[in-house]
């Protein structure tokens, strides 16, 4: 049974996704905000109630103290037979009750008829009461959840006139308290319920608690469906990733990169991602497209020579008696110069290697501009016109030794010198002469089969140029040359790797230069190598 190979990552839904974990943070964080709120919005509620009530009782017993004092007898025992509280009474509140106890605890009075509704007292309310103090407190009676106020009952002060004690405030302090010296002869009691307070306060608690539920369910799924939206692409991202995972064989080769995550449309963060991820895609794709061209035409060169080799030895081996000694030298002469091209191939391919693994390091900074240098841009300086006219000396020796009649010219030249490594710098120029002399025809035509060097400095820069009359580019082979192995086809058939212009645009890249060139066919190519001076 084929078993499923297990690609890293492939979780197509993940026990705890982002989006949950957004949407239930969103929801912690709105959910204490409504706890806080409701807390806040009930404690302020509470407090004004009670306020309001105390407010009430304090009026009460304003009026009561004040009423009491008036019905008082001036000399002990000072408590009438009977107390009416008349003004008390006329108010009739039916939500408050009064009732006046002496200093043995004795009931002098009571507003309500009913014996049940008697104010369960607090002992210690009613000593502080008998210290001439006022206290507050909550009970429950018959049920109901009551508040009290007890005041003080002073008798009256023989020195106030009347010996009422009465004044401009009655004789009464803020929290209903008498005023005045005489002696505290019992306690006032003043009580309201407080079941239309909690009734409020219950009904308040409940639409809080009904609303705040209501908004962090409706908050909740507007979280999930906006995250949903949001993280949509980070999905497409991880889907098209999975692919491309899902693609490459066992780790061998990488799998197709022609796939891209669809674009939102925005310009948010998100988009700007995906942006860069696709455009990361399209870079590995040329990328391994231009590795596996490599490795082919690679392949392709090298296979060539081997074939060569191979055939005439073997021919050799097996018709070695019955091949002529002068057919013979040929074919072994043939293997000795295929071998010699094998080896200018691997050499070259070895330099490229090491210029790319000198690529990818980090250049040294300059100690004059700070800037960071590339890795062959930190030698020594070179003196680069002496380079340049002794390569054309040897070059012009060889000519004479091969009797070509191609003239190698020397143009302005001025003196130069550069930064870099002398010998990376002779083998770019010699790649370039190289080039120039082998695809320019020898000619006694004016203007023609000549090579012409110069060397100026423009702007900072030393510029050597290498001019032919040779056969040209086609325009549509331009911006190919300096590719690893690429041949235009007017130049197949003759001798060379096609790594000559790579090589010389990877040393000048590390150089800190770069190359350029203008053609035209059939009227020449001018090859130029910017540096700058040192």
């Amino acid at each position: 049974m084929r078993k499923r190979r297990q690609v890293p990552g492939d979780q197509s839904a993940p026990r705890h996704s982002l989006r949950l974990r957004l949407a239930l943070w969103y929801g912690t964080l709105l959910t204490v905000a409504l706890a806080v709120f409701s807390v806040l919005i009930l404690l302020l509620t509470a407090d004004a109630n009670r306020q309001s009530v105390d407010n009430a009782l304090r009026a009460e017993a304003r009026l009561a103290t004040v009423n009491l004092r008036r019905e008082l007898l001036p000399t002990p025992p000072y408590w009438p037979d009977q107390l009416t509280l008349n003004i008390v009474d006329i108010y009739h509140n039916p939500g408050v009750i009064v009732e006046v106890q002496d200093a043995q605890g004795g009931v002098r009075y009571l507003s309500s008829s009913r014996a049940a509704l008697m104010i369960p007292a607090d002992p210690g309310a009613i000593q502080a009461a008998l210290d001439g103090q006022v206290s507050w407190y909550d009970a429950q009676a018959n049920g109901e959840h009551i508040r009290v106020e007890v005041v003080p009952v002073r008798a009256p002060d023989a020195a106030s006139p009347g010996g009422s004690g009465d004044g401009p405030s009655g004789g009464v302090d803020a929290d209903g308290a008498p005023v005045g010296s005489g002696p505290v002869i019992g306690a006032l009691l003043i009580t309201k319920s407080l079941s239309d307070v909690d009734k409020t306060f219950d009904l308040l608690w409940r639409l809080l608690l009904l609303g705040g539920l209501a908004i962090l369910v409706g908050a909740l799924a507007g979280g999930w469906l906006i995250a949903a939206r949001v993280l949509r692409p980070l999905g497409e991202i991880g889907a098209t990733a999975r692919a491309i995972v899902a693609s490459t064989a066992d780790g061998h080769r990488l799998g197709t990169l022609s796939q891209r995550v669809p674009r939102s449309g925005g310009k948010d963060e998100l988009a700007q991602v995906v942006e860069t991820l696709n455009e990361m895609l399209a870079a590995l794709e040329r990328a391994s497209q231009t590795q596996q061209r490599f490795v082919a035409d690679a392949s392709h060169e090298l296979r060539a020579p081997l074939t060569t080799v191979q055939g005439n030895l073997a021919f050799l081996q097996r018709h070695l008696e019955e091949v002529p000694p002068d057919e013979r030298r040929i074919m072994l002469a043939d293997a000795y110069t295929e071998t010699l091209r094998l080896a200018r191939l691997v050499d070259d391919l070895l330099l490229l290697a090491r210029a790319d693994t000198s690529t990818d390091q980090p250049g040294t900074p300059s100690e004059a501009t700070g800037q960071e240098l590339p890795p062959l841009a930190q030698a020594s300086p070179v003196e680069l016109d002496h380079a340049l006219l002794q390569l054309v000396r040897q070059l012009r020796r060889r000519l004479n030794a091969e009797g070509s009649q191609l003239h190698l010219e020397v143009g302005r030249i001025e003196p130069t010198r550069v930064r870099g490594e002398e010998e990376a710098l002779r083998r770019v120029i010699l790649i370039l002469l190289d080039n120039a002399i082998k695809y320019t025809p020898a000619s006694d035509e004016p203007g023609r089969g000549r090579v012409t060097v110069s060397l100026e400095r423009v702007d900072g820069q030393a510029v050597l140029g290498v001019r032919d009359t040779g056969i040209g580019i086609e325009p549509a082979d331009l911006p190919h040359i300096f590719e690893r192995f690429y041949r235009a086809d007017p130049v197949r058939d003759r001798h060379g790797t096609g790594l000559g212009l790579s090589i010389a645009q990877k040393l000048m890249e590390q150089l800190g230069g770069h190359i350029t060139v203008e053609s035209a066919p059939g009227q020449g190519s001018t090859f130029s190598i910017w540096l700058p001076l040192a």
